[in-house]
């Protein structure tokens, strides 16, 4: 299954997420990427790590894409580049910057 229908699957790609943190959210979006193809219920734990440098280049304004691309994808990972990998990380940052955005708008209510 493709990184796009995984996301609608889950209903990942709409507003109104209902996770219950914004780290638990982009934790389950790596989970679904999951590009160490680590069984499922690996996953879930594989890539906590790498949230608190997403969280963290988020709030900074940082490029996402050249994180995940460059220092997780291949440098911690050891996976080699790939234009198919560039565009399912492209979908990836969309998807992480979106329930980011939605997430930070939840907190200008209050």
């Amino acid at each position: 299954m493709n990184m796009e229908k995984s996301l609608q699957s889950m209903g990942l790609h709409q507003q109104g997420i209902t996770r219950n943190s914004l780290f638990d959210q982009i934790n389950d979006l790596l989970s679904l990427w999951n590009p160490l193809d680590v069984p499922d219920y690996v996953a879930g734990t594989e890539y906590k790590d790498y949230v608190y440098d997403i969280l963290d280049i988020l709030k900074s304004g940082k490029d996402l894409e050249s994180y995940i691309y460059n220092d997780m994808f291949v440098r911690a990972m050891g996976l080699g580049p790939s234009e198919s990998a560039e565009r399912e990380i492209s979908t990836l940052c969309r998807s992480i910057e979106n329930v980011y955005k939605e997430y930070s708008k939840s907190y200008e209510k209050y």
